[in-house]
């Protein structure tokens, strides 16, 4: 319950904020905007308000903006015919204005929400920046079952005040001195504030010939400097423009994947981003706020991409509009999206049927 309560939260923050900037940018150019929906199928709230009629749907995933020009007239004879009111009669830069809102809008909250994450877990900073963050000490996370660490009694939460010489070692330093020992002595800090040694043989003696000497542990740092709100943000603006060209590579690399059948480990589809949100969402919050961020950012490139009936596609034949200095066929343009629609739709149902496979053959 609580992964798909999580899911569709965040899908559809990342969907009200994506058409709420499309509706934003229409009025600032005087268009009208005839229905807003939160939510796609049927209607099951509707409320009138500056004109627009806003409405709530009865699937939570997905919404639109209804805009009028953006479709061909049926004339009284069932003939179709060039609009002649909103959209169609605009200037290009206005079309442009109003179609790129909302890819910016996703831009902008995949900064922010980048941003807080970082925030809240400073080690996700070298996500962000490629660089380690300043680290001091060291506490055991995890004790794995039946080794050396378990048989010494060493205790998830414990603290390495020391080991042999090492004082007060990050991890990096931790993993370093144990491997350079002779002998094992650690220098413990337990939650209940009491210092003890232990000492062990090292390697261990029962040891395998050849076999590298594991301890069983998993060390975090017990303190990650901190970063500012302010910092965080410029350096995830930056992160966001970094990796736009690998997105577009991915999303290409990972549609080629589902045409041929060959694993894709570049696109996630419903159930890989469902299992991502789940995971995230049983660790804590940060590990939600970088997954949303990431799939802001995701939303933005995808609807960039020239894909007629994408935000992208729509941009790329109004500047073909423009240029040529006439419209298309009453009825072509709408062709055209209807056909660009249903490839991504079939696309993400080759990406799903894939998921759902490797999933059943795991």
């Amino acid at each position: 319950m609580l992964t798909a309560v999580v899911f569709v939260t965040v899908l559809m923050t990342a969907v009200l904020v994506h058409e709420f900037a499309h509706y934003l940018n229409a009025r600032s150019v005087g268009l009208p905007v005839r229905a807003f929906s939160i939510g796609m199928g049927p209607v099951v709230a509707r409320w009138h308000w500056r004109g627009t009629e806003w409405r709530l749907s009865l699937v939570p995933l997905g919404g639109y903006v209804d805009l009028p020009g953006m479709a061909a007239k049926v004339n009284e004879d069932g003939s179709l015919a060039h609009p002649d009111d909103g959209m169609a009669v605009r200037p290009l830069h206005q079309k442009l204005w109003v179609l790129v809102g909302g890819v910016l809008a996703n831009y902008a909250l995949g900064i922010l929400l980048l941003a807080t994450a970082v925030v809240l877990a400073p080690t996700y900073r070298e996500v962000v920046t490629g660089t380690a963050p300043e680290v001091q000490g060291t506490v055991i996370a995890a004790v794995a079952e039946g080794s050396l660490a378990a048989a010494l009694e060493l205790r998830e939460g414990d603290r390495l005040v020391a080991i042999g010489d090492t004082a007060d070692p990050t991890p990096d330093q931790a993993v370093a001195a144990i491997r350079g020992s002779d002998e094992l002595r650690l220098t413990l800090r337990g939650e209940d504030g009491l210092e003890r040694v232990v000492t062990a043989p090292w390697p261990p003696a029962d040891l395998e010939p050849g076999a590298t000497p594991i301890l069983g542990v998993q060390l975090v740092p017990a303190e990650v400097a901190g970063v500012g709100f302010l910092t965080s943000l410029g350096e995830s603006a930056a992160f966001g423009v970094r990796v736009f060209p690998d997105m577009v590579v991915g999303f290409v690399r990972g549609f080629g994947s589902a045409l041929t059948g060959s694993p894709n480990e570049d696109v996630a589809g419903p159930v890989g981003m469902v299992t991502m949100v789940g995971q995230a969402a049983s660790v804590g919050v940060a590990p939600v706020l970088l997954l949303a961020a990431l799939i802001n950012f995701s939303l933005a490139v995808f609807n960039l991409l020239p894909i007629p009936g994408l935000d992208g596609g729509r941009m790329l034949l109004a500047t073909i509009v423009a240029v040529r200095g006439r419209p298309f066929k009453p009825g072509q343009e709408e062709a055209f999206h209807f056909a660009g629609i249903a490839a991504v739709l079939a696309l993400i149902v080759l990406i799903t049927v894939q998921e759902l496979g490797g999933l059943l053959g795991g």
